[in-house]
């Protein structure tokens, strides 16, 4: 009777191990869910944290930067202004126009600031006027209207190149390649030690045909861009130069993209920079078929974007 007892009561006691296996089982699955979704909430929340943090640290920067440049503009107006109240200044017609020649300088010094933040505001990809654009043309025109006695534009090895932009807009971005690269070594030249022999200056401007791309290259001979800058020179709000607001190359960036192009630079130690944009041909790359080729009006000289 023992013996069958036990061996009645040993199937009953095996389902009672396996029920409480299977509880087991699921007890342990169920902590580790709950404890992977906590850990994946906690995740999600850090890094939405950090990219709030982050926001508002390029914010801050933005806002620094912004302040920075607009301050000293006002800071000169605000000072020559004071000195119009000085009767032996403005008795002086020399001493006036000086001053009045200061005011209006910086004056439109903040206007151009702020146009370049309207610009970069409201954004690249608005009311493109895009057509077929021979960008050998628009290189010929800016190496005329960027000439200057100090600096030598080269427009040579200019291949024909069709694309399909807005000659405005892609006229913008190579004069203002060329006006950086300019100022740049304007700049290079006011910090160069009295004794140090001068070099000429020159930028070269070259269009090619590769790959189904138009390539368009402005290089200089100025100082180039450190190493440590290379990544960030398309960021906005960073310059490379002592002055400015930083957003040039962002705005040239955000336009190319526009175009579905790509902008890229290099800047080996010592040799200067080259900056290429490249845009996808349209058609053949050579003909702008029954459309004629839109060509940008002349603009007004002006400032670099920084």
């Amino acid at each position: 009777m023992i013996l069958l007892a036990q061996a009645t009561a040993s199937p009953a006691g095996g389902a009672d191990n396996r029920l409480l296996f299977v509880v087991s089982v699921v007890v342990v699955a169920s902590v580790v869910l709950f404890t992977a979704g906590v850990i994946f909430t906690l995740l999600r929340r850090s890094d939405r944290r950090r990219a709030e943090e982050e926001k508002l640290a390029a914010m801050g920067t933005a806002t620094a930067r912004i302040l920075h440049q607009i301050k000293n503009p006002l800071q000169t107006i605000v000072l020559n202004s004071d000195l119009l109240q000085n009767e032996k200044m403005v008795a002086d017609p020399v001493h006036r126009r000086d001053v009045a020649e200061a005011i209006i300088g910086e004056s439109q010094r903040l206007v151009a600031m702020l146009d370049e933040l309207s610009v970069y505001a409201s954004g690249a990809r608005r009311a493109l006027n895009r057509q077929p654009v021979f960008v050998d043309d628009l290189v010929r025109q800016v190496a005329r209207t960027e000439s200057r006695e100090t600096v030598v534009i080269e427009a040579g090895d200019l291949e024909q190149a069709v694309v399909f932009a807005d000659a405005y807009y892609l006229r913008q971005v190579i004069e203002n390649l060329v006006r950086n690269a300019r100022e740049a070594m304007a700049e290079q030249k006011e910090a160069r030690e009295p004794a140090t022999e001068p070099r000429d200056a020159w930028i070269r401007v070259t269009v090619e045909r590769d790959a189904g791309q138009a390539v368009v290259r402005v290089t200089d001979n100025g100082p180039g861009i450190p190493a440590e800058k290379l990544p960030f020179v398309f960021q906005p709000f960073h310059s490379t130069k002592g002055k400015g607001m930083g957003l040039g190359l962002a705005i040239c960036r955000e336009i190319v993209e526009a175009h579905a192009g790509h902008i890229e630079v290099e800047s080996p130690p010592g040799q200067g920079a080259t900056f290429a944009v490249r845009l996808p041909l349209y058609g053949d790359g050579v003909t702008a078929g029954e459309t004629l080729p839109g060509l940008a009006p002349e603009p007004a000289t002006g400032a670099a974007w920084n």
